[in-house]
């Protein structure tokens, strides 16, 4: 009789498991359970098919349970629940949706029961009209309750409650089907993976796009008055609407391994190896029900992300898999699942921000020494057609040099987080990130990239040729004792467009010539639009024997973009 491995869960890593064990042997017994009707489903894209950018609602399907078992020969069965382990006995009790139960045994048991929504215990909460964006029939509610809205006689209004990831994808794509629409976030910015002035900008794209954003206040209740629902929030703000959104975060899948006795780890989700093995003999977990360690922090973390949960989900069928064929522990087929940084991206009304690592809002939080670097620059070569903007923000750490984390937002983020993300993983310093050998051509790239040009300005400040500070420690000084001297070294028609309070104005190209008016004693900092003329600026005065000079980090761009952000950003 051929040993059998089970499977708790078909959606990411449930079905790379099962796919990946197969691929391994066939001589096992695979079955995978799912309570839900759909496998292996993009619940990424959810919010697009939400929107109608994705129309074909069969293309969220990435394969189809036939297929799917016919080519791997794995016993799908969906609609079935498991609503006990029994780790002893080495058996599961599975519920079909007609009530029927079986107690299926198992030789191998991998956990890949995900995340569910978290529902806040606000009054009204559950009313017919407030939908997460979790699984395809929500999706499904969510679209037919648009089309019976659009068949009114008046524009239909949405809220959304919560700022991340999936509640501005669907902000964005229910602006794109012509809702007025507008975000409770009840902290005082949106996108808590990012630092608030790297955040601030999709502030602004939604404002463009006409959307309504409310921070710094929470949710305290939902009502209905005059045929509509009404969201108030704790300040007394009411906010009338037609379909609400729910998107205010996720929390591990763990009451099914909790009472099997799964050990849980700090983080509330699954304990578990870099095999996926869990504290449970022949219990494997994977996805986002489980932890993973923190390639930065080097300690176990719980981030949903879809990548990551493929890659448990690959780990735990083929360690399952070995298990059963009797592979020894280091056996070189064995797989392990190293761990996470968290590296994702988002576009909001046309504005796309990426992260990877960690911030230096988390940085802080976690006491590390750290320092920062910024660097704005264009997507590709600037005189080629297209190019866009880009503002680049590296977290590095100040003894050694070691990459930390990475953000950016504008256009071609997604290219230079990737670079960063494989920096970090294979421990790169800003020193060797300067060295890096990018692909380029006009179309792509600049011959100077914005990644190697973070890479100059971290290692520049770290061999003392450019000290800098960064525009929250600046407003920080300035409504100090103690406030430096702010020299503008931008041309004057720029400088008379708009400047810092207080700025001197003395352009770079005349700063050898003015040397005089830079105050030799306390001190000074100099800025320009980005960073790079006040650098050069900063130079000049350094090779004349100057050390009380420091570079805005980001220029006047980036100070702006904080102060729209209310001065948020930390200083080191």
């Amino acid at each position: 009789m051929s040993k059998r491995i089970v499977i708790i869960g078909a959606v990411a890593a449930g079905a790379s498991a099962a796919a990946k064990a197969r691929r391994i042997s066939e001589d096992v017994e695979i079955v995978l359970v799912d309570s839900g009707s759909y496998m292996s489903f993009a619940n990424c894209g959810l919010p697009y098919y939400v929107g109608g950018e994705v129309a074909d609602r069969e293309s969220l399907f990435e394969v189809k349970p036939k297929r799917f078992s016919r080519r791997f020969n794995v016993d799908v069965r969906l609609n079935t629940a498991a609503t006990a382990v029994d780790v002893k006995g080495g058996a599961v009790t599975l519920e079909d949706s007609k009530g029927g139960t079986e107690k299926l045994s198992y030789d191998r048991l991998i956990l890949a029961t995900g995340a569910v929504g978290i529902r806040p215990p606000v009054e009204g909460i559950d009313a017919d009209n407030i939908f997460t964006v979790r699984t395809v029939p929500d999706a499904d509610a969510i679209v037919a309750c648009l089309q019976k809205l659009s068949a009114g006689k008046r524009r239909p209004r949405a809220v959304v409650i919560g700022g991340g990831y999936i509640g501005l994808e669907t902000v964005e794509q229910l602006l794109r089907r012509g809702l007025d629409v507008t975000v409770i976030e009840m902290a005082d910015q949106l996108m808590l993976a990012l630092d608030a002035e790297m955040a601030e900008p999709l502030r602004g794209a939604l404002a463009a796009a006409g959307a309504e954003v409310i921070l710094s206040d929470a949710l305290e209740r939902v009502s209905a008055r005059n045929g509509r629902s009404v969201a108030t929030t704790e300040s007394g703000r009411e906010v009338e609407f037609d379909v609400g959104i729910l998107a205010v975060g996720v929390r591990p899948n763990v009451q099914l391994a909790k009472d099997a006795g799964v050990a849980l780890g700090e983080t509330g989700a699954i304990r578990a190896d870099e095999f996926q093995r869990t504290s449970r003999t022949g219990v494997y977990a994977a996805g986002d029900n489980c932890e993973a360690r923190h390639l930065v922090l080097d300690r176990p973390v719980n981030i949903p992300l879809a990548g990551p949960a493929n890659k448990a989900g690959r780990v735990a069928g083929a360690n399952a898999a070995l298990d059963l064929a009797g592979a020894a522990d280091d056996d070189r087929r064995r797989l392990r699942f190293n761990g996470v940084l968290g590296t994702a991206i988002v576009r909001v009304c046309g504005q796309v921000v990426a992260v990877t690592g960690i911030t230096e809002s988390q940085a802080r939080r976690e006491k590390l020494s750290f320092d920062v670097a910024y660097m704005l620059g264009p997507s590709h070569a600037e005189y080629y057609p297209g190019a866009e903007q880009m503002l680049l923000k590296v977290v590095y750490a100040r003894n050694g040099g070691r990459l930390l984390g990475a953000q950016a937002v504008g256009g071609g983020v997604d290219k230079r987080i990737d670079v960063l993300a494989t920096a970090i993983t294979a421990g790169m310093t800003v020193e060797g990130l300067e060295q890096l050998d990018l692909c380029y051509a006009p179309p792509f790239g600049s011959a100077k990239d914005v990644a190697i040009l973070a890479g100059y300005a971290a290692a520049n400040a770290r061999r003392g040729e450019m000290p800098s500070i960064t525009p929250a420690e600046l407003l920080e000084e300035l409504a100090g004792s103690r406030p430096p001297a702010v020299i503008d070294v931008r041309t004057p028609s720029e400088f008379d467009e708009a400047h810092l309070d207080g700025a001197v104005n003395i352009p770079v190209d005349l700063m050898r010539q003015r040397l005089s008016e830079v105050p030799e004693e306390g001190p000074v900092v100099l800025y320009c639009t980005v960073g790079y003329r006040s650098y050069a600026a900063q130079r000049i005065l350094m090779n004349n024997g100057r050390r009380n000079v420091r570079n805005l980090l980001g220029g006047f761009s980036l100070i702006q973009q904080t102060l729209a952000a209310g001065a948020k950003a930390l200083t080191r």
